[in-house]
């Protein structure tokens, strides 16, 4: 009987740290996040992985309140991940580039950390997504964090004041939205709010990927998106550029779109 209850009680108290999801906070060093797992799911095969960085101002919660974003990625037999932005504002990361404020590397890592706990993840199918600043924070994961995730697809937002001088993670699969009208981060000078031109960030990947040679035309599948891709790199690393006509937004089956390029990319890129 001793060890029966004894069972019963390791039980309810490890109930707290499993029971999250769309409405509980999954609660980790420095913040938390909010999940959702694909309708249907068995509760053992591995799924996808989308991070989603909200923008300035935002949250979790206000990010499930966006269904369509939500479901068109659990649709994909994904998992969602929405990290929280301490006071709504992400900051940058890396050596000589980090921001005063909570070390968001360290809160990251503890985030995908956690995840990995929870969940089994298909490590050939991970994204990181994000819009505005939570994009400057996909940029700055791809840069500092690259072998987080297989593939980054940032919207409407880059690097922050200043472009580092090389992104210690080495090449990466980029794919990144914009606006040619976007009036709160522009797309190649620096914004209103010193976001730096998105233009220099492609350069410095480029670079890093080892692009040789012209960019192709690439069909997006999304008709309001023109998007250019390098994928002739040494490092068989995919580069690509999506624009469009409009301002600073992001349509909710863009997220999920990411995952549709990430799945496509060639074997061992």
């Amino acid at each position: 009987m001793r060890a029966f209850l004894l069972s019963v009680f390791l039980l309810v108290i490890s109930l707290p740290a499993l029971a999250c999801g769309p409405e509980t906070r999954c609660e980790v060093t420095g913040g938390y996040y909010l999940a959702a797992v694909p309708d249907g799911w068995d509760g053992k095969s591995p799924l996808a992985l989308v991070v989603y960085f909200h923008g300035w101002n935002s949250s979790p919660e206000a990010t499930f309140r966006n269904k369509a974003m939500v479901n068109g990625v659990t649709g994909r037999n994904a998992l969602f991940i929405a990290p929280f932005a301490e006071r709504g504002y992400w900051r940058q990361i890396g050596d000589g580039r980090a921001e005063p404020g909570r070390d968001e590397a360290a809160f990251i890592r503890a985030v995908l950390q956690d995840v990995r706990k929870r969940w089994p993840v298909d490590e050939d199918r991970t994204l990181a997504s994000g819009f505005s600043r939570g994009a400057s924070t996909v940029w700055n994961v791809a840069c500092y964090m690259g072998d987080e995730f297989r593939g980054y697809a940032p919207i409407a937002g880059g690097f922050w004041r200043s472009n580092p001088e090389t992104c210690p993670s080495g090449p990466v699969n980029l794919r990144h939205i914009h606006g040619l009208a976007d009036s709160v981060v522009a797309f190649d000078e620096i914004g209103i709010y010193n976001s730096m031109a998105i233009t220099d960030g492609i350069d410095i990947l480029s670079t890093l990927n080892g692009v040789s040679g012209e960019s192709r035309a690439v069909d997006s599948g999304d008709g309001r998106l023109d998007c250019e891709r390098w994928d002739g790199s040494r490092s068989g690393r995919v580069l690509e550029l999506c624009l469009h006509e409009g301002g600073h937004s992001i349509p909710a089956e863009w997220v999920a779109q990411g995952l549709d390029w990430l799945e496509a990319l060639p074997d061992g890129s």
